[in-house]
């Protein structure tokens, strides 16, 4: 109701560290401690007000369905059963069905809970009050408002490509959500030579489940302007120039590395989620690399972590892996070992190599898997590595995983 223009834009406004809808949260656990407060926890009580609020709540979303099958007739993912085309026209019965129905059900309940029906009705009512002098008020505000924000250009394409957007192979694309964690971004411009590599700054707007796509004025609401506002202005005083770009797509990784292979980027910059290390959002990053079509680009991943402004890097994909100098020494140890066998000089440490790969992948589909996973899991979980990983600045992720 806040995108909608229903409610203030203040319940949309992130959380400073975390990024979190949190005012809205909040709002929600204070309404539903007042709820248990004022019916003093009785569970009869509550039971008969949820079943008016989830009964109504099920018709008219019932009733609302029926109507977009009528107001948007273009084909969906899936459709309730029971449809007759009369006239070039489709009657949706199975839908008219089930909202007949659950209206009748609403009825039922509503003649016989006599205190939730009124104390549901007043509560309707209220709401109802509240959300229409909110919405008159929010459209007087925002409307005063807009001048405070950038104007730009709206340029909206199917396809996506590096004439559309004017950016070269190899550029840099930065994945923001944020307006008030921008770190990353400021870094970007502090180090890039725009002359030499574009800057393509990168916001998903996040699609529903419902099948039905965006339009231009969904996808660039006043938060995206809100935040492409921010992004000019840091441009601005770093006297670099950026490219912007916003997609419509449901997951966020996912639109990322699509948007970096169509436009050939060779660097994601990013910041630190608040839910993940870098490691666990390096790999969701590398399970959506996986899933692109071939030929996969060689892309590399750079997450800020803004809290201490510590740098991590990964690369996606196959690559050379980061052998410790231990690892160089005992491989050579292996070579020289093997070399005394008769071999001689036509062994190379490739070679050595690639028969222990070619072992190893034999190894975990035999009878010694759970050996070789518990080997795995001892050096991955073993101290000494990960004080040596901790202080790594590169760190690679390959083929989905943490190399």
């Amino acid at each position: 109701m806040a995108e909608d223009g229903v409610l203030p834009d203040w319940f949309r406004i992130p959380h400073k560290k975390f990024g979190t809808s949190a005012r809205i949260i909040t709002m929600i656990v204070a309404l539903q401690i007042v709820t248990v407060v004022l019916t003093r926890g009785n569970i009869q009580l509550l039971g008969d007000a949820y079943a008016f609020g989830i009964v109504w709540s099920f018709a008219m979303k019932g009733l609302s369905v029926l109507v977009l099958r009528f107001k948007q007739p273009q084909e969906r993912e899936w459709k309730v059963p029971l449809n007759f085309r009369i006239g070039g026209k489709e009657l949706p019965l199975g839908l008219s069905l089930i909202t007949l129905v659950l209206f009748a059900i609403a009825l039922i309940n509503l003649v016989t809970k006599k205190v939730a029906t009124i104390w549901g009705m007043i509560f309707t009512i209220v709401i109802y009050v509240i959300f229409l002098l909110s919405e008159r008020i929010n459209h007087r505000r925002t409307n005063s408002q807009h001048a405070e924000l950038e104007k730009f250009r709206l340029v909206s394409s199917d396809i996506l490509s590096q004439d559309a957007i004017s950016a070269r192979p190899g550029n840099v694309l930065v994945a923001i959500r944020n307006p008030r964690q921008l770190d990353h971004l400021q870094r970007v411009l502090e180090r890039t030579d725009t002359r030499k590599i574009d800057i393509v700054v990168l916001t998903v707007k996040r699609q529903g489940s419902g099948g039905y796509d965006l339009q231009t004025d969904q996808i660039f609401s006043d938060q995206v302007a809100e935040l492409f506002s921010k992004v000019v202005s840091v441009a601005e005083k770093a006297g670099k120039h950026v490219e912007l770009l916003v997609v419509p797509e449901r997951d966020y990784n996912r639109a990322t590395v699509d948007v970096a292979q169509q436009l050939q980027s060779s660097l994601i910059v990013m910041g630190l989620s608040a839910k993940m290390s870098p490691s666990e959002q390096a790999k969701t990053f590398g399970d959506a690399w996986e899933l692109l079509p071939h030929p996969r680009p060689q892309l590399s991943l750079e997450i800020l972590d803004q809290l201490n402004q510590k740098q991590r890097f990964f690369n996606l994909g196959p690559h050379p892996p980061r052998l410790w100098p231990e690892d160089v020494e005992f491989l050579h140890q292996l070579w020289r070992e093997i070399s005394e066998l008769g071999l001689g000089h036509k062994l190379h440490h490739r070679d050595v190599v690639r028969v222990a790969l070619k072992r190893l992948g034999a190894d975990l589909r035999s009878a010694e898997l759970h050996e070789v996973l518990a080997d795995i899991r001892k050096e991955v979980s073993d101290e000494k590595n990960v004080e040596e990983n901790a202080a790594l600045i590169s760190h690679f992720v390959g083929s989905g995983s943490t190399g």
